[in-house]
């Protein structure tokens, strides 16, 4: 894509954390779109990995002039290192210039004796297609799901340790009790201080909180508290503020961030449900076949319909894949 200038001047407003409501309201109008989302997805990543980069090491300014001048060199079309599609290479110089332009201020900022206290600033995270991987500057990480992010203030690790979520992720936090961690996600906040669990806010307007060891309280801002034990999954209605609490399966609940995905003899309803947000994919079976079958097996790095196919089988299922990519089973007649 190819955006113009004003959008342009949207998208340096949001990466610098400076829009007005106006421009948030905009901003957020033109990311409904998935094509926008990826856009501003790759942009933000360049961003915050530069800004990473440049702030941590003294830079030889002639040698990044260099990589830098190679680097563009190289997203030229008949550049013999060239491995980029020609529709992408808008996107990748776009990148290049403003992470340069973000690593000078860098540097200027970084060397000059006179500037002020800098004020914290936001800084955002954000899911490619798939999931994501970082490691704050504490030392929790966080695992994020496509089109997940994170935004968190500069000073994160120099008082209360606080980020918002949008989307889905999985965190592992580093244990502090000086330093409470807190996640904002809307109207919900999650308050922790060294422990795992998952959250989730789907569009259905239920946020859920699954919670895989330590110790977690929930706080929906008008007063009420709970409680969360290992074992435990909270799902929070974001209409009504009220908050219920059983217990699940919660390793599944978080299976997305991990390396593999297991089953042990469940049902084909079970197995699919695992499988749709494993894959980031939609998958409807018929009502009937909810509880049949049981299956065993682990899933890595297959694709969905290597899998499908050996499911096909051993038990007389029929898929197809949409359009969409989503996917339909059915009993084999």
């Amino acid at each position: 894509m190819n955006p113009d200038k004003q959008t342009w001047d949207l998208l340096i407003r949001a990466l610098k954390s400076s829009l007005d409501d106006a421009g948030k309201l905009k901003f957020e109008t033109w990311l409904k779109k998935a094509e926008n989302r990826r856009f501003y997805n790759n942009l933000t990543h360049v961003w915050y990995e530069i800004q990473q980069r440049a702030a941590s090491y003294e830079p030889d300014h002639d040698r990044l002039w260099s990589q830098l001048q190679q680097r563009i060199r190289s997203l030229e079309p008949n550049h013999p290192a060239a491995r980029v599609p020609r529709r992408r290479t808008f996107l990748m110089r776009a990148a290049v210039i403003m992470a340069a332009v973000a690593a000078v201020v860098l540097v200027i900022i970084h060397f000059n004796p006179l500037r002020p206290v800098a004020s914290p600033v936001e800084q955002q995270l954000c899911a490619f297609e798939g999931k994501s991987y970082a490691r704050l500057a504490d030392g929790s990480t966080v695992w994020l799901h496509t089109g997940s992010t994170l935004t968190y203030d500069t000073n994160f690790n120099g008082g209360d340790r606080r980020v918002k979520l949008c989307g889905e992720g999985f965190f592992d936090i580093a244990k502090d009790p000086k330093h409470p961690f807190t996640v904002e996600v809307g109207d919900l906040k999650v308050c922790v201080h060294g422990t795992k669990f998952n959250v989730r806010a789907s569009s259905d307007n239920n946020i859920t909180v699954s919670l895989i060891e330590g110790s977690i309280s929930l706080d929906t801002g008008d007063g009420t508290h709970r409680q969360l034990q290992p074992g435990e999954i909270a799902r929070y209605d974001t209409q009504t503020r009220e908050i219920s609490i059983e217990c699940g399966n919660v390793a599944m609940e978080s299976c997305w961030a991990a390396g593999k995905l297991s089953f042990e003899k469940q049902s084909l309803g079970e197995v699919c449900r695992y499988m749709a947000r494993w894959y980031d994919t939609q998958i409807q079976i018929d009502q009937s076949l909810e509880h049949n079958y049981a299956y065993t097996f682990t899933i890595t790095n297959e694709p969905l319909e290597e899998i499908l196919r050996i499911m096909s089988r051993i038990n007389p299922i029929v898929y197809t894949f949409d359009k969409d990519n989503s996917v339909s089973i059915s009993e084999l007649k």
